[in-house]
């Protein structure tokens, strides 16, 4: 059963109870992310993400890592664009000291300077393992110029530079002024209890203050572009697709799911069949969905050989088209439904995918629901539904597209899609 609760200092608690396991798994989301920072803080949030578990007034590194491991159980952290999140997975029977843990590094950090130096060279190093990375290198170009320059184009890590000009002072004023109460909402599944959680959260997250969550957030607009992008790698990475208006509509959310499922999500879907398995054209090929508060991504990836671009490039053309002229069938739709009704189902086993779920839904669409909901929810998809979801998005004016990788890539077979 789902519950969810906002505490007196302005900080929500959304608990979902299973009976049948003795895992359980918590996390603090603080409500800021790297689209938040403003120029001269570009690459905070996720400095800070690392430096949080560097130390306390209570603990070492060392002592943060050993409290948690020694229970069984493992800590971890990452920064998005919109939400940083800290999260424990443990025996239920532990969940107070992941309470303790969490809330100490979460509240407490002591950012020393030592640390703060040895972690700017971690994330030196991060960053320029993302550089050799072609696939995500290649995503970034495809955001900047899609959105660009706006604060979501940005590297979350920031730049070499920006990293190595962070210090102590501006970093920890930016700590206090975001990690506030207001500014946090806490998801848990698993074997828990509900009232010990909330006695235990309650009195951590008592006090307010800090300026909490950033309200001057605006939304990009795209920039429809074509365009090639040569570098020192061997393969082409493609990407292609569209900027839309998110919804808040989870009924709309669980459309989107399945249209992108029978498309391109899965080896059974349309692009994958149609691109890989008949035609040989790439070795991966997918689409994929991105939301964010106030903007929508859909894209479509697939890498292949220089040669063989022209044949890629329009064999998506061709499948966009087919969308129109060969709808999906009612039969392409429920296969999809079962498909995402089975990957639920599974999902369900694991505490920390459900501890997430929680927090996903409610960023989305300021509500968490039931499994048993969300199958409704899926169930009532009709045909309509997804002939409306082509209708108004597959369009060739809103589609950019970005090749990049092989040096030789210097121009492209087409300048928009024809379909």
């Amino acid at each position: 059963m789902i519950q969810s609760t906002e505490l007196d200092s302005g900080a929500r608690i959304i608990l979902e109870t299973v009976d049948n396991t003795d895992v359980a798994s918590i996390g603090l989301w603080q409500l800021n992310g790297s689209r938040d920072e403003d120029d001269s803080e570009v690459g905070y949030t996720h400095f800070l993400e690392h430096m949080l578990f560097k130390g306390t007034a209570r603990r070492t590194a060392y002592q943060i890592a050993q409290a948690v491991e020694r229970a069984g159980g493992y800590l971890n952290a990452f920064t998005e664009k919109e939400v940083t999140c800290f999260y424990c997975t443990l025996p239920g029977e532990a969940i107070e000291l992941a309470i303790d843990v969490l809330t100490d590094i979460y509240f407490a950090a002591r950012l020393d300077e030592q640390e703060l130096r040895k972690e700017k060279t971690v994330i030196v190093n991060e960053i320029k393992t993302i550089e050799d990375n072609p696939e995500e290198k290649g995503q970034q170009i495809y955001l900047e110029n899609l959105w660009n320059g706006h604060s979501l184009s940005r590297k979350i890590t920031g730049e070499v530079h920006q990293v190595e000009e962070i210090s102590k002072e501006p970093l920890y004023s930016f700590y206090k002024d975001r990690y506030t109460p207001r500014s946090t909402v806490i998801t848990a599944s698993g074997k828990i209890d509900p009232d010990k959680l909330a006695t235990s959260l309650q009195t951590v997250f008592s006090a307010g203050g800090g300026q909490g969550v950033r309200k001057n957030r605006n939304t990009p607009s795209a920039h429809v572009r074509w365009e090639a992008v040569p570098d020192k790698f061997e393969q082409v990475h493609l990407y292609t697709g569209i900027s839309y208006a998110s919804s808040t509509n989870i009924r709309e959310y669980y459309q989107d799911l399945v249209f992108n499922t029978l498309f391109g999500e899965s080896m059974s879907s349309r692009l994958f069949q149609r691109l890989r398995e008949d035609r040989g054209l790439c070795y991966s090929v997918s689409s994929f969905r991105s939301y964010f508060t106030d903007v929508a991504l859909w894209t479509i990836y697939a890498n292949t050989i220089p040669s063989m671009l022209p044949n890629l490039i329009e064999a998506i053309n061709e499948e966009l088209a087919r969308l129109h002229s060969e709808a999906p069938t009612q039969q392409e739709i429920e296969d999809a439904i079962s498909q995402l009704k089975g990957n639920m189902i599974l999902a369900k086993e694991d505490m920390e995918n459900r501890m997430k779920r929680l927090f996903r839904q409610y960023h989305l669409t300021h509500r968490a629901i039931e499994y048993d909901s969300s199958l409704r929810l899926l169930a009532e998809i009709t045909r309509e539904d997804i002939l409306s979801i082509i209708e108004q998005r597959i369009q060739p004016q809103q589609f950019s597209l970005l090749a990049y990788g092989n040096k030789k890539i210097r121009r492209l077979p087409r300048s928009s899609y024809s379909f």
